[in-house]
């Protein structure tokens, strides 16, 4: 086995792969290892599994999307000396809702500069009391994706409304991909409407509306479009991506980055009361406290 480096290897869902050139930028990445499908070629190097990549002497491990085989993968590196963040709870395995929160970095929003303003914003006197708070946010390959999208954006409601009381948890599934809906009444009688899409988004959509003003941001529609004779994309805009700050943030231990604002309970409930909406096919409350 190599000496460890102080690279770093990324896993992540393709769907997600735009956000590697900002961690390029932000971390040594010495490679990547995809968590379901192929991802573009023209990115840091490939490796086919976590194992592969830790024997070739990376440093530390950096988990943007949620794996079957994650647990495994990250008892290993704990083993090997190797440093690991997630964007999210380590599945514990099977279908069990319990997960470990030991290596999750909760902060991810609050490196994304559209939602880092909005929380800004509800400091200014003119602004008033923040009353309600709408946000779309990607991220739902599979049940996991998911659970760790629904959580990034309660993180957002807890840092800018509140901690939760009440939510309403809907969520609808074909293959792969899951769509989310979830209302939040918080302890300080705020609303909020959160709505999960199954592919990351470049900028989230959000909205704060508060008793003296309004603040919102129109996350992808501020992107570049090229049209040509291919038809027409979006053009990537790696500054729009959190991932980068964040993660070299919470590898130097930041707490903006490391902290969460919600309480252990809620982030490992949610994950069955997502799973039991999708076979209702109807809202599921969850109650804090």
């Amino acid at each position: 086995m190599s000496a460890r480096t102080s690279g770093a290897v990324i896993v992540c869902h393709p769907r997600r792969a735009a956000a590697l050139p900002g961690l390029c930028r932000h971390l040594t990445v010495v490679g990547v290892v995809s968590s379901g499908g192929r991802l573009p070629q023209d990115g840091p190097p490939s490796f086919h599994d976590v194992l592969s990549a830790i024997d070739s002497g990376a440093g530390s491990l950096v988990v943007l999307s949620p794996y079957r085989a994650m647990a495994d993968d990250i008892r290993l590196c704990r083993e090997r000396g190797v440093h690991v963040i997630t964007a999210g709870p380590i599945p514990r395995g099977g279908r069990t809702p319990a997960g470990d929160f030991s290596a999750c970095a909760a902060g991810r929003w609050r490196y994304q500069p559209a939602l880092a303003r909005l929380a800004e914003a509800r400091h200014r006197p003119a602004f008033g009391t923040p009353v309600f708070l709408r946000h779309f946010i990607g991220g739902g390959a599979g049940v996991m994706g998911l659970w760790w999208a629904a959580l990034e954006g309660l993180e957002l409601v807890a840092g800018v409304l509140g901690a939760p009381r009440r939510l309403w948890v809907a969520a609808t599934r074909r293959r792969d991909r899951w769509h989310g809906t979830i209302t939040v009444i918080t302890v300080d009688d705020a609303s909020a409407q959160l709505v999960v899409t199954p592919a990351p988004m470049p900028g989230d959509e959000v909205m704060l509306l508060g008793t003296g003003g309004l603040v919102w941001g129109e996350g992808v529609r501020d992107a570049v479009i090229e049209q040509s004779d291919s038809g027409i994309s979006l053009q990537p805009d790696a500054g729009a991506w959190p991932d980068g700050a964040w993660a070299a943030a919470a590898m130097a231990g930041h707490a903006a980055a490391l902290q969460s604002d919600l309480d252990d309970t809620l982030r490992l409930d949610l994950l069955p009361t997502l799973r039991r909406a999708a076979r209702s096919g109807r809202p599921e409350s969850l109650t804090t406290g």
